[in-house]
């Protein structure tokens, strides 16, 4: 769900998708009555969850927003949707109303949470000497009174995914109207700390495209930090390193999918362990925190070349970092990892739940075009800790803004010290 190219943190966590130009406004009451409906039958025909009255409690509530309709707004309709998917307590199954088919305006600004306190990470041009301030306020609120109010309606497995989403949410304008947070649907002033100064700014909302185009400008480029290696390469699926001064090789991987027009993740892996054989590193780490997902099935070419060579499979040698991004198929091959290698799982735990959805699909109202992912198969991948909502890490190493305002990435540098 995530096309602009531009790698998370590099200028954070932006929650936006979609190509066609947004039919919201045409809308008429009959419209918004057929989307309703299409998305109503294909969650009670089609979704899939472990937990019981959850697709009654939502067919209700679809019910419930027909008869509204009238007298609503299309973004509080929108939001409406948004609210009510997440009642299905899924984190495959969400409107996310960053798409473009939405049509909501944003602030020029992306945010990223570090130890609970929000930063801009990056901002358009104009706007480049607030980048590296931590937002205070957000219209009528604190930070962690919006925050509070967001999560309500934010479909997720646990509440890592409020962190990992949550900023991107909060730069929505109609989002923050319809939650009270704001007055109004295209403006909001928010306030921010930056060098011992309180500075109180009020945006316009921007639309897709005039928020998309920029120019931005990231933390990294403003007051020209390294940037850390796992931030270095952007467009690969995946990528490695050899770091020789400590003999380590480090793979990179962002998506579980096969990329076009380059090597399939079997061959990859094939040519990646040929160059391991040849330098017998002394450790492997294998970096998830991008990867939001994917088909978990390919990942076992990986899990199969660490099993194949003891010398290399042994405590201490095998290491994954994790993170808030980590998600679906990804949070799956860290749980092979962990059960079937001897790998060390250091960093933040992912935003998935080991033990509920096993497939998801995308749906496409027919009116709006808005897209709506799903759950159409469950699993139990762990039965053994039915109690978990997480894949928990060995060694927690949740991300600094100290670290990052200094391009250090403190889950690898804890790995090559050991």
């Amino acid at each position: 769900m995530k096309t602009l190219m531009i790698t998370v943190l590099l200028i954070g966590a932006i929650h936006l998708s979609g190509v066609s130009q947004t039919k919201v406004a045409q809308m008429s009451t009959k419209d918004w009555e057929q989307d309703l409906t299409y998305l109503q039958k294909k969650i009670k025909r089609q979704f899939k969850t472990f937990i019981p009255g959850l697709k009654e409690k939502f067919d209700s509530g679809i019910e419930a927003l027909k008869r509204k309709v009238p007298e609503l707004k299309p973004y509080e309709i929108s939001c409406e949707i948004m609210r009510l998917l997440a009642l299905l307590k899924d984190g495959h199954t969400e409107l996310n109303v960053g798409q473009k088919m939405v049509g909501f305006h944003r602030l020029p600004l992306s945010l990223y949470f570090f130890e609970n306190e929000l930063y801009i990470v990056a901002a358009h041009q104009k706007f480049a000497e607030l980048i590296g301030g931590k937002i205070t306020h957000i219209g009528k609120y604190t930070t962690r009174e919006a925050f509070e109010k967001l999560k309500q309606n934010m479909s997720h497995d646990n509440p890592v995914e409020f962190v990992y989403a949550g900023p991107g949410y909060l730069v929505l304008t109609e989002l923050l109207r319809y939650l009270g947070i704001s007055d109004h649907t295209q403006k909001v002033t928010v306030q921010i700390e930056r060098n011992g100064q309180t500075i109180s700014r009020t945006f316009d909302g921007l639309d897709y495209n005039t928020y998309r185009e920029g120019p931005w400008t990231n933390y990294f480029r403003q007051y020209q930090t390294q940037t850390p290696l796992y931030l270095s390469t952007q467009g690969a699926y995946y990528w490695h390193r050899y770091l020789a001064e400590k003999k380590t090789m480090y793979l990179n991987w962002v998506r579980i999918n096969n990329q076009k027009r380059k090597p399939s993740i079997k061959r990859y892996i094939g040519k990646l362990f040929k160059e391991i054989d040849a330098l017998r590193p002394n450790k492997l780490v294998i970096d998830l925190r991008l990867n939001n997902g994917g088909n978990y099935n390919l990942s076992r070419p990986l899990i199969s070349a660490i099993r194949a060579r003891k010398w290399l499979n042994q405590p201490g040698k095998i290491w994954v970092i994790t993170g808030r991004r980590t998600f679906s198929a990804a949070s799956m091959a860290c749980v092979f990892l962990k059960n079937e290698t001897k790998a060390t799982v250091v960093g933040e735990p992912g935003r998935t739940h080991p033990n509920k959805s096993d497939n998801n699909e995308v749906m496409r109202l027919p009116n709006t075009d808005f897209l709506i992912e799903y759950t159409t198969r469950i699993k139990k991948h762990l039965p053994k800790h039915p109690d978990w909502d997480r894949i928990p890490v060995d060694v927690a190493i949740p991300p600094r803004f100290d670290d990052y305002k200094q391009g250090k990435d403190a889950a690898l540098a804890y790995i090559l010290d050991k």
